[in-house]
Formats: structure tokens, sequence, C-alpha cells
């Protein structure tokens, strides 16, 4: 496995993106200087309302160590209010050299 790939699609209530952005700054500027971090960045759909964490870890256990840290202990206790659903995909990836 050469890297953790992570997908966190979040569904805000309504009216409550922008409070989920505003949440996710210090999230986003820490998480970027992790030890394990590859990529780290929040995505909003041109479709509808949802938000996407699309992230990328160099290992599990960086991934792990990323949960267990208090700028994404923070985000969940501060964002919990404003998200209607939240969906999290992991996978596990090797990239192909074409």
């Amino acid at each position: 496995m050469d890297f953790v790939l992570v997908l966190a699609k979040i569904e805000p209530k309504e009216g409550c993106q922008d409070s989920i952005v505003e949440v996710s700054q210090d999230l986003i500027y820490e998480t970027l200087q992790e030890e394990g971090n590859i990529d780290y960045q929040l995505l909003k759909s041109i479709e509808d309302d949802t938000l996407t964490f699309v992230e990328k870890w160099e290992s599990p256990e960086a991934l792990k160590k990323h949960m267990a840290s208090p700028h994404f202990l923070n985000f969940g206790d501060e964002s919990e209010e404003f998200i209607q659903n939240m969906t999290i995909q992991v996978i596990g990836a090797d990239e192909l050299n074409l």
C-alpha cells in the first residue's frame, strides 16, 4: 500500500455550510502540518450543499494519529451541531505508475 485515501462527505443542516467551512479552518491548517499527511482539502460540491474532505495519508498509523489529535477532536465538537449526516470512506491504495 502506497497511501491511504479518505473521503469524508458532509451533508450540512440547512443554512450551515458556511459554519462548517469556518470551523474547519484550524483543522485544515493543523492537519497539513502533521507528519504523515500528504494532502488535506475541503471541497464544495457544485451540485448541492455537500462538503467533502479529501485526505491523503502515508499510512494507516498516520491517519490514526490524526484522528486522536486535538484539532481533529475539536472540529468534531465544534461542527456537530451543523452536520446533518457524514459518510466516510477509507481506501488503502497503490499508486499506478502509468
